[in-house]
């Protein structure tokens, strides 16, 4: 598993005060371009990481992720990390037709979370009765 390289972007990085932008908006614009530059699965960093390196709360950051998974541009997987959402090469996606429906596609979006809540709260039960 790869984390997110920092490379280029190792100085810490602080939003601008003076940005009318809120800052979970400047966080995720500072990093939707380095995440179009990441392979598909690669795992960013942690929240406390992206914390350090912006000078906000995890919070913040966690509202700034939650921004780019709404844009389907990364994913969220509990207890794992954020990873950069894999793209389809569109030759078996079937395209739909019409108007989105924005409520429907929240509606899921919100079942996906509490089914990956579920899931995550199973595994610390797992673990439990797995040691004891």
């Amino acid at each position: 598993m790869h984390y997110f390289e920092w490379g280029r972007y190792a100085q810490v990085m602080t939003v601008a005060a003076h940005d009318p932008r809120p800052k979970k908006v400047q966080i995720a614009d500072t990093l939707r371009p380095e995440i179009a530059e990441l392979p598909d699965g690669h795992r960013l960093a942690s929240l406390r990481e992206l914390a350090d390196r912006f000078g906000v709360t995890t919070v913040t950051v966690g509202n700034a992720l939650q921004i780019l998974i709404d844009e389907e541009l990364i994913v969220s997987v509990p207890t794992r990390g954020y990873f950069v959402q894999s793209s389809t090469d569109g030759d078996d996606v079937e395209v739909p037709t019409g108007p989105i429906d924005r409520e429907e596609i929240n509606a899921i979006h919100s079942e996906i979370r509490q089914l990956a809540a579920r899931v995550a709260e199973l595994e610390k039960r797992s673990d439990h009765t797995g040691s004891a």
